[in-house]
């Protein structure tokens, strides 16, 4: 028994749509599908140039915005029922001094300048702990992650992750590829459980996406 996160809710099934959709797909020894698209990152990319954040940080940032301004991306699986949470937190794969990665647990702020300086300061600690820290420890595996890893080395058109045994507690997870400079586009893998998310609700996450970094450098 996994015990729920504080500020979330149990969804009804009997008024839930995807009632029956939840009950087929979460019996799939491999539930989650994937899709890799393309973002516009242009803008974003010579804001940063000038800006004292990160192109980096302002992705991310951005993601985690995106995922509190759609409530798919922020549903999970615990002991089997379907469970809706209010916030999010992002668990983020960054790079070690020894090249082995290390993973930062990234809260949402309101504003860059605060997530930027949080993050600074996650990640410092992070990569200056083994990789089975106590921030590992207490945190990888809670329900209120999303997953998201960066390949500023490959410009992919695709992704498969590895995995392990289970169905898993539903949580998304996201790649950013390279950066082409060419195109203005970044490649994005996302997975998602497919008892909680159809094809539909990936298009409809990467809209909310992309209008956020366009308002963003507006």
């Amino acid at each position: 028994m996994h015990s729920l996160p504080n500020d979330c809710h149990v969804i009804d099934l009997e008024s839930w749509p995807r009632k029956q959709h939840f009950a087929f797909f979460k019996e799939f020894s491999l539930p989650y599908f994937n899709v890799c698209v393309s973002l516009d990152m242009a803008a974003l990319y010579e804001q940063c140039k000038s800006a004292p954040y990160s192109f980096f940080h302002s992705y991310i940032f951005l993601t985690l915005e995106a995922c509190h301004d759609y409530a798919p991306m922020r549903q999970r699986i615990i002991d089997s029922c379907p469970i809706q949470l209010s916030t999010v937190r992002a668990s983020v794969v960054e790079l070690a001094d020894d090249d082995t990665l290390r993973f930062s647990y990234f809260e949402k702020h309101d504003s860059i300048q605060r997530f930027s300086e949080h993050a600074l300061q996650v990640a410092k600690e992070s990569k200056g702990q083994p990789f089975f820290s106590e921030a590992f420890a207490a945190t990888e595996g809670q329900p209120d992650l999303i997953h998201i890893s960066v390949l500023p080395w490959l410009n992919f058109t695709g992704f498969s992750h590895a995995v392990s045994e289970g169905h898993g507690l539903g949580i998304p997870k996201l790649v950013f590829g390279q950066y082409d400079k060419r195109t203005g586009k970044i490649p994005l893998s996302i997975d998602v459980h497919h008892a909680l998310m159809d094809g539909l609700h990936v298009a409809r996450f990467v809209q909310i996406l992309q209008e956020k970094i366009n308002d963003y450098c507006n």
